[in-house]
């Protein structure tokens, strides 16, 4: 419980107050993402499982991130626009995973942060 409790603070605590004059696309850029709970509660319930080791979690949000802006630029119509959005909602954590498996770095709440 505590655990959770001082590192989701944390977190909303940087959210609310240290990004807010920071603008990206119509509103702000959000360092709160939905994964984190679902991490916070592999990490303080099963804190001795592979998928909750540091580099699973690391390195799975950096694989899921960098899918997701690469997809981005595919869907925005500033950039290149030439896939379609809801494709892209469904090839963001099909790729993740995959890359996840392929590399190593499973962490099931990175694939849902694509």
């Amino acid at each position: 419980f505590t655990g959770t409790l001082l590192s989701m603070l944390i977190i909303t605590s940087l959210d609310q107050y240290l990004l807010r004059d920071v603008e990206y696309k119509d509103g702000h850029l959000f360092a709160l993402m939905a994964s984190f709970g679902a991490v916070s509660t592999m990490l303080f319930a099963a804190p001795t499982s592979q998928l909750v080791q540091p580099r699973n979690v690391v390195g799975g949000h950096i694989i899921s991130v960098s899918v997701a802006i690469c997809l981005d630029y595919l869907t925005n119509d500033d950039y290149l626009g030439i896939l379609p959005q809801f494709l892209a909602t469904s090839l963001a954590p099909a790729i993740s995973i995959a890359i996840m498996c392929v590399v190593g770095l499973i962490h099931p709440p990175a694939g849902a942060a694509s």
